[in-house]
């Protein structure tokens, strides 16, 4: 997206952060953080003071916004409180640009870390409607994202992401789905991660000085503990997860692994590869023949057994034996 595009897109944002009434005074942090939740990428405390400046002072653009820091409340506000820049139209790029943002956003309602930003999104979202409506007198709904299902856990984000940002120990109280009775772990946390609609915290237990993966829909309980916080700077998240699918680690090495798959799921495989690693060694009319550099964890095994019989583990001999003694188990479900 152009600098100038996305530049406008800020100024919605902010705009919108301005007149929310159930937020006022917005700090530079609060601004930075809205777009960034919205545009997806990191925006500095800077960019934003620009950003009001240019909404301002900019001639160019014509808002002429009374844009006010309060010293008391220590944020920003409208000093006109009608004044919005919402009459200042975005060119269809940019409306669809936002409609995105806002639709995959929505998914997180009843997150509380996103439902600070709640007033803004729903504002940005409502927008974009009545500029297409304004534009085009079919009001049908053009986008559907992928609904996310209800996963508990969620409401420890905000609590997790403070913590990793301000080297924060926390004691949880975490029972696993193998395990009969709830553990207490003394967690240095250093990174959060996604996957499948549940989200997962990683970080150092204390008690056995090792990184571990929690899902936050197994934590019970998180409370504040008086420990040191212990940073590892061994600890890379790209490379922990560099030959990851999903979330399980557990010491596993990489290895290369040789798949074939049939020519019309090859198709899927090169427009989507499975793994970043992913290499293409044989693209025939009847087969693609790829090779990945991956764990071969839990998550792994499932992807592979969920392609079916579009797909031959050709290499190595011991995972082809897993996936094998996978199938025949299931085929026995079934006589």
């Amino acid at each position: 997206m152009p600098l100038n595009k996305e530049a406008l897109i800020r100024f919605r944002i902010i705009d919108n952060c301005l007149r929310n009434k159930f937020v006022p005074f917005p700090t530079l942090a609060d601004l930075s953080t809205a777009c960034e939740d919205i545009l997806g990428k990191t925006f500095s405390q800077s960019t934003i003071q620009k950003d009001i400046y240019a909404m301002r002072f900019d001639d160019g653009l014509g808002y002429n916004a009374p844009i006010e820091f309060s010293k008391l409340e220590k944020g920003y506000y409208y000093k006109d409180a009608s004044y919005t820049i919402a009459s200042v139209p975005l060119d269809d790029d940019d409306m669809n640009a936002i409609a995105f943002a806002a639709a995959i956003l929505r998914q997180f309602k009843g997150v509380e870390l996103i439902d600070n930003y709640a007033f803004a999104i729903d504002k940005i979202f409502d927008s974009v409607n009545a500029g297409a409506k304004g534009n085009n007198a079919d009001t049908r709904s053009i986008i559907q994202v992928e609904q996310a299902p209800t996963v508990p856990g969620h409401h420890w984000l905000g609590q997790l992401l403070e913590a990793i940002k301000n080297r924060l120990v926390l004691d949880i109280l975490y029972k696993s789905y193998i395990s009969e009775a709830a553990k207490m772990y003394n967690l240095h946390p250093y990174f959060l991660k996604e996957y499948r609609n549940r989200w997962y915290v990683i970080g150092r237990d204390g008690a056995e000085a090792k990184v571990k993966t929690f899902g936050l829909d197994r934590i019970m309980k998180i409370s504040d503990s008086d420990s040191v916080y212990m940073d590892d700077e061994s600890f890379d998240a790209e490379i922990y997860f560099k030959h990851n699918i999903g979330i399980t680690v557990g010491g596993l090495k990489p290895v290369d692994v040789v798949l074939s798959f049939n020519a019309r799921q090859g198709l899927y495989i090169k427009s989507q590869p499975i793994h970043i690693s992913q290499e293409i060694i044989q693209d025939t009319e009847t087969e693609l023949r790829v090779r990945v550099r991956v764990m071969i964890n839990f998550e792994f095994i499932m992807l592979i057994l969920g392609y079916g019989n579009d797909v031959e583990v050709i290499s190595p001999k011991s995972f082809r034996e897993t996936v094998k003694e996978n199938m025949a188990r299931t085929i026995k479900k079934y006589r």
